[in-house]
């Protein structure tokens, strides 16, 4: 019987919130993001394909300014002078990752990009920054959007893990197996607001963003790191 995207996306939900409930993450993750759900879900189950790594280990599937990201012992590090995307496009999916921050750090986690030059404007932006911002801009946030359940504490140097889910309309955030954020793209009906009113940055429509686009990840403010970076395709 052909297994529904809401019910395949639901079990990689389920995997990912075990793996945070552990409070650690290994590189078995990496391998596996199924691993958790039990026999016949795994990389080598009939029933699903592998997760997929997002970046190659010499970067060769990404775009950005030579310098500013590397590799360093396991973990993508921005170095600074730029973000990183994806030379492919995704459009229903599930990505998982985990990422720690320095004092300070300003970065996010960008969505169905359909225009590097104007990312602002072409692609969903799920947001890392610590301290003091307005709700719409704190961790797990659509940016300037949607404002996450709660506020969580980003502790210098504490590694936290994201799952993001994008299926059509849907956009669904966890952090650590706690969903900050559900958001139905058509409610955003207008350029520059948000459904309650008040007023966002942008000059696109929610309801408008490409359904298909580049995955990246934001540099702004002092370093941040990347592991575990995989991707189910849905």
């Amino acid at each position: 019987m052909k297994t529904s995207l809401f019910a395949r996306s639901v079990l990689i939900l389920a995997s990912a919130a075990l793996a945070g409930c552990q409070g650690t993450h290994t590189q078995s993750f990496t391998s596996d993001v199924h691993g958790d759900i039990g026999p016949g879900h795994g990389a080598d189950s009939k029933r699903w394909s592998a997760p997929q790594q997002v970046f190659t280990s010499d970067l060769s599937n990404a775009d950005f300014k030579p310098g500013s990201w590397a590799w360093e012992n396991g973990l993508l590090v921005a170095k600074g002078g730029g973000d990183i995307w994806t030379k492919e496009s995704y459009g229903d999916f599930v990505l998982n990752l985990d990422f720690r921050c320095q004092e300070k750090a300003n970065s996010g986690v960008f969505l169905r990009c359909s225009s590097i030059p104007d990312w602002l404007n072409s692609a969903i932006e799920i947001q890392i920054l610590q301290g003091d911002a307005p709700d719409r801009h704190l961790v797990g946030a659509v940016y300037d959007c949607v404002a996450p359940t709660r506020q969580i504490e980003i502790v210098p140097g504490t590694w936290r893990h994201f799952t993001i889910t994008a299926i059509g309309k849907d956009i669904k955030v966890t952090l650590d197996g706690e969903q900050l954020v559900e958001m139905d793209l058509t409610q955003w009906k207008e350029a520059g607001k948000n459904p309650d009113g008040t007023a966002n940055k942008f000059t696109k429509a929610y309801k408008d963003m490409a359904r298909s686009g580049r995955i990246g990840l934001q540099y702004h403010t002092n370093r941040v790191e990347f592991r575990n970076i995989v991707v189910d395709r849905l």
